[in-house]
């Protein structure tokens, strides 16, 4: 399953609580909370070795209805009963061996189905069971079709099972840890297609009722979270790879767009057949895009995507994100579709294996520069998680939704990185495969994974897996380089700054120390490369060189997990910024230089801007002279305006103006908003760069912001990235007139469902700029709390996470409800850490008003004793007329 990440929608999603959530994540406030439970896989009392789902869907009133047959073979002995999760499912009846056999005894417990066997069944002994039912399912299966929002929405359904979801439309052992074949035989509306698992046996019409009846059918064993049905209207494309067909569903309408997504389908199943050693295990290969599905799905033969991941032209100038999605899905279909975690405390087996082998696929693609590129933004998205936990964990809620987190995705795929590192190529890939094959077919645990690579390279993984998989964190390094001219020896110290404890250990790793030389005589300079172990929390290592070197780093490709403070000469940094052939180290150039800020430094970083070679670099140094804010800083920034035209570039630029503000730098701030309004009124190729224009512009605060901002609210785009950046931009104005905009547009549910989610999420943005007290931060809760109600799942997610910028109890209550009547994980998880988050700051007022009631209290007890003691010394004679005075 891809999730909507921040990384891959690069900025189209911004969150409420940046700032809260960075600043929660530096103190790595704990995963589990209040109420949480370890997790195990369950016992199977019965083998599930054959689904068979007839149901007949009705659009018109959302509702299902027909019959599931379980076909079990007994695992325990004296089995006299079984138990399926069956949430919200009207029974009809249960009966033995299919719809017209004997009749068992059931009972229904919340979400569980509890039926009585006919009698007692041995070890061994098969036996079916039929379930005649009906549903109107609130969640597993969703209806979709025209609403105010928008009345062209076509009419279809679709299901997401991932992780516990499908037992809301048919009862099943709603558990990855067992695996049956499938067959679904649907009925649906006669202009519809329905999509479903493996291969199409046949398509039966009936011209009396209006309806067509697909027979689908699944052979190769999988879990029930990966039966999937999706039903409406699509035009097909159709492609194959060695005789297995590879087919896009997609609207009529958008049908041209569809290769943007899937064009390069065919050239990844060959990639990932041969890398992976076993040939795409499936009779066909179907993607089909969904309206109103968030994310994508990587259901068995058959992923079904979210209609925000089908760009237009337009779009496909820099959203590379479609590509990425789709290897994704595709890696599952091998890591997590044939070869299925056990239970979710694994997830990463699944996860991690898409998220780094997507990557690995922009390495074949587009190179290595794109490859590191990938991999530092999954680092990023890791560090910036508000908690730190193992890879593998069972401590949560319900249904383990809340672990599909950036350790599962970024760390997950960083950690398979750094095991390419440690063990080298071949053996990386002998390992993987071995993995692959042993353990096809089968439910995986972290100990399968460690057993592989221990069977086929004889490399002990012990400590490996103990301090990245179950332990948590990364190491913190901190280094200095020193050059002894006498002895021609480079010093480099290494620290550890990580707090260790039980949770994070201090970390034992081999890292690549690299120099680059002077060559002699005026030759070209040579790179002498250096592994080292490193072991303890301070160690001094030294390299003997031929010359002081130009340039050195510390774990060049980046290959390992960490954060890196590493001090070094400028005149280094400027030779790295311009020679280091890695991205990698040309952007930690930048970075470190945007420290110094000093006019060689901001000279070197205003030459580099135009010339690097590599899109993600000048972003990076357009980021480094927006830190910087000097007049020379921004003279290079609009000059590389004009000379760069690769839009992700043009987008960090573009980004970078919006750092000079008014009023600490009115001069500055009006040049940039100048550059940036002229940007926003001639338009640009890329929706990208015109989003960031409009936030940059508000950020700057210039005068007029607002208005220019306001009035180009009415912009509609693909994804509404337009409107979304402007709404972004309206709240970094800090003008309160922006809550009225944003307010009517949350609050309206004719507004397109995207802008409302943008809406939710720049309310949170300015928050922190409403006086308390205000009409305006008033109005903006009001919007908030009503917009807990939204229908659309990401707009829920977002007010969830504003509403934290808020940290008003009022919003208690509203949370308290919507946590009791969600189904969806993510929105259940994002609130229950806002309501967290607000009943401990409730609880903190609260004990500050205590303490100063205390206080006010205890002043009184004190003045009264101070009266009483005057008075006595009075009666007594023994007080002075001033120390009566004055009370003391």
């Amino acid at each position: 399953m891809k999730r909507c990440a921040l990384r891959h929608e690069h900025d189209t999603l911004i969150l409420a609580d940046d700032k809260e959530r960075m600043r929660y994540s530096a103190e790595h406030g704990p995963f589990a909370l209040p109420g949480d439970q370890p997790h195990y896989a369950p016992d199977r009392p019965a083998d599930v070795r054959h689904i068979v789902l007839d149901l007949t869907v009705d659009f018109d009133q959302r509702t299902i209805r027909g019959t599931a047959t379980t076909h079990f073979t007994a695992l325990f002995d004296n089995l006299r009963a079984v138990t399926l999760r069956a949430a919200e499912l009207i029974i009809e009846r249960v009966t033995l061996d299919g719809p017209d056999g004997p009749p068992l005894s059931y009972t229904c417990s919340g979400s569980w189905l509890r039926v009585e066997l006919d009698q007692p069944r041995s070890h061994g002994d098969a036996f079916a069971i039929t379930i005649t039912y009906h549903a109107r399912p609130r969640a597993g299966l969703t209806f979709t079709g025209p609403t105010p929002d928008d009345p062209q929405r076509p009419r279809q359904v679709w299901s997401q099972g991932q992780p516990e979801s499908n037992h809301y439309w048919f009862p099943c052992h709603d558990s990855p840890n067992d695996r049956a074949t499938t067959e679904m035989i649907v009925t649906v509306p006669a202009p519809f297609l329905a999509l479903s698992n493996g291969k199409l046996l046949s398509v039966t019409e009936h011209p009396e009722r209006g309806t067509k009846t697909y027979h689908w059918r699944h052979n190769i064993p999988h879990p029930a979270y990966l039966v999937t049905l999706v039903a409406g209207e699509f035009a097909e494309l159709h492609d194959e790879y060695d005789g297995i067909p590879l087919l896009t569903y997609v609207r009529p309408d958008r049908r041209e767009d569809a290769p943007l997504l899937t064009g390069k389908t065919r050239e990844m199943v060959r990639f990932f057949s041969e890398r992976f050693g076993i040939p795409y295990p499936y009779e066909k290969y179907a993607q089909i895009i969904a309206e109103e599905f968030t994310g994508a799905m990587e259901n068995t033969s058959a992923t079904t995507h979210s209609f925000t991941l089908l760009p237009d032209r337009r779009a496909a100038l820099d959203y590379d994100v479609a590509p990425l999605v789709v290897a994704h899905e595709l890696v599952h279909q091998w890591f997590g579709d044939l070869l299925t975690c056990r239970d979710w405390a694994h997830i990463w087996l699944n996860e991690s294996f898409a998220t780094y082998f997507e990557a690995v696929w922009r390495q074949y693609d587009e190179g290595e520069d794109a490859f590191r590129w990938e991999l530092r933004a999954n680092r990023a998205n890791y560090l910036a998680e508000e908690y730190r936990r193992p890879i593998v964990y069972n401590v949560y809620h319900d249904d383990g939704q809340e672990l599909f987190d950036h350790h599962v995705y970024e760390k997950g795929a960083l950690v398979l990185h750094m095991l390419r590192y440690v063990l080298g190529e071949p053996a990386f890939w002998r390992a993987i495969q071995h993995y692959a094959r042993t353990n096809r077919g089968r439910e995986v645990i972290s100990t399968d994974l460690e057993r592989a690579i221990e069977e086929s390279t004889g490399k002990s993984m012990g400590r490996f897996f103990e301090q990245w998989i179950y332990k948590a964190g990364h190491p913190e390094f901190k280094a200095s380089f020193d050059w002894n001219a006498d002895t021609n020896l480079a010093r480099i110290r290494i620290e550890q700054k990580q707090k260790v404890n039980e949770q994070t250990p201090l970390f034992h790793t081999p890292v690549d120390i690299a120099f680059v030389v002077p060559g002699p005589d005026g030759q070209e300079p040579t790179t002498s490369t250096f592994r080292i172990d490193i072991t303890e929390a301070d160690q001094i290592c030294y390299f003997p060189l031929a010359a002081r070197p130009l340039m050195v780093r510390f774990d060049p490709g980046g290959w390992i997990l960490k954060t890196l403070d590493f001090e070094r000469p400028a005149e280094m940094l400027r030779y790295q910024l311009v020679h280091d052939p890695d991205i990698l180290g040309r952007i930690e150039a930048a970075e470190a230089l945007a420290r110094l800020a000093d006019p060689e430094s901001v000279a070197a970083l205003a030459a580099a801007l135009p010339t690097d070679p590599f899109w993600g670099v000048q972003m990076e140094i357009a980021r480094a002279l927006g830190q910087i804010r000097s007049p020379a800083a921004l003279d290079a920034l609009l000059h590389g305006l004009v000379q760069v035209h690769e839009p992700h570039a043009r987008r960090g630029i573009v980004d970078a103006l919006g750092e000079f503000h008014y009023p600490e730098q009115p001069e500055l701030a009006d040049r940039a908003a100048a550059a940036l309004s002229q940007l926003l009124d001639a338009g640009e190729p890329s929706y990208f760069v015109e989003m960031a224009a409009a936030i940059a512009l508000g950020k700057t605060r210039a005068p007029g912001a607002f208005e220019r901002l306001a009035r180009h609210s009415d912009v509609p785009s693909w994804n509404e990235l337009i409107r979304r950046g402007v709404f972004q931009g309206l709240a970094r104005t800090r003008d309160l007139r922006a809550v009225a905009i944003l307010t009517s547009w949350l609050t309206d549910r004719t507004r397109p469902m995207l802008a409302r989610q943008g809406a939710a999420a720049a309310l949170g943005a300015i928050a922190e700029y409403l006086p308390a007290g205000s009409a305006e931060r008033r109005d903006a809760l009001d919007a908030l709390i009503a917009g807990l109600e939204d229908p659309w799942i990401m707009t829920r997610l977002a007010v969830t996470h504003a509403l934290r910028a808020y940290g008003d109890p009022r919003a208690i209550p509203a949370l308290e409800a919507l946590i009791e009547r969600e189904l969806e994980g993510r929105v259940v998880r994002s609130a229950r850490v806002t309501l967290q988050r607000l009943r401990e700051g409730r609880d903190r007022d609260e004990a500050l008003r205590r303490l100063r009631s205390d206080l006010d209290e205890l002043r009184e007890q004190n003045r009264k004793l101070r009266d009483r003691l005057a008075a006595l010394e009075a009666r007594t004679g023994a007080a002075s007329p001033q120390s009566i005075a004055t009370g003391q």
